[in-house]
């Protein structure tokens, strides 16, 4: 069994590698716009507590094990051989979620132009991010920050030096991962026809919670599990469905094409959620 699972997360390493070096994508956090004042926070379709995160991951790696070292490496490998332009990517990634799919999307992905899907995936981020936070709680894995000592880190000038004995954290799983992976599975149910462009950009999402020094692989890996889980729930709740039905004839009716100012680094854009990831 161990020897399987270290075969199965070697492949994922090397996929994961591939991604790194074949394309310069894009991708996250939520809407990229503060939510309107007094607007009640979105409420998920699930019931809390309806996804439990034990029957969909196990721990992540024990420090110094096999899959540990390979985490370490993969993570050190990404703060000395990522290119400018990509880690560029990665630091647009750690602030926003939804206009970072729009190129692969194929149109925008805001308010004013797409408000069923926005108010669709608002609702799922909620379903999305409940079983992941109270796995971080449960599993207290240190960032690769708190491990050793980075390069460089998205967000934070200067970075922050390793913990001399790290002993807890909110690495596993990714929360920025569980938001993007959900948000492309959706979006690809909403936009079938584009379909891989917008799952390429998922992965590659994920992906940058890695290069940016915040999550090693399997904490993404287990994030993604998640996501998919959640999804696959929903698919089973009649107003989920109903609202998915809604964005998906407003896709088809929207003509608007993507403008450059949706993947443009805006950076002083302001999340509509904090993410606690």
């Amino acid at each position: 069994m161990f020897r399987s699972r270290t075969a199965a997360y070697v492949a994922a390493l090397a996929l994961t590698l591939g991604l790194a070096a074949a394309s310069p994508a894009a991708g996250q956090s939520l809407e990229g716009v503060k939510r309107p004042e007094g607007e009640a926070k979105p409420v998920g379709y699930l019931p809390k507590g309806s996804i439990d995160y034990r029957l969909l991951v196990g721990p992540p790696p024990a420090p110094g094990s096999v899959l540990d070292q390979l985490d370490m490496a993969v993570s050190q490998r990404f703060q000395t051989e990522i290119a400018p332009d990509r880690w560029d990517v990665a630091e647009l990634d750690s602030k926003m979620v939804y206009p970072r799919f729009a190129d692969a999307f194929g149109k925008p992905i805001d308010r004013a132009r797409s408000p069923r899907l926005v108010a669709l995936l608002n609702r799922v981020m909620r379903d999305a991010a409940d079983p992941v936070w109270t796995a971080k709680d449960a599993f207290q894995r240190p960032r690769p920050y708190q491990r050793y000592q980075l390069a460089r880190r998205c967000g934070s000038s200067p970075v922050p030096a390793p913990d001399r004995e790290p002993r807890g954290g909110s690495s596993y799983p990714s929360g920025h991962t569980v938001y993007g992976w959900a948000a492309a599975l959706l979006l690809a149910d909403v936009a079938p026809g584009r379909a891989p462009l917008i799952l390429e950009r998922g992965r590659d999402y994920a992906l940058s919670r890695v290069i940016c020094g915040y999550h090693f692989p399997t904490d993404t890996e287990a994030a993604r599990t998640v996501a998919a889980a959640v999804l696959t729930r929903l698919h089973g709740d009649d107003a989920f469905l109903a609202d998915l039905r809604a964005a998906q004839a407003e896709y088809g009716a929207s003509p608007a094409p993507v403008e450059a100012a949706a993947t443009s680094p805006a950076r002083d854009i302001k999340p509509v959620e904090a993410q606690a990831d």
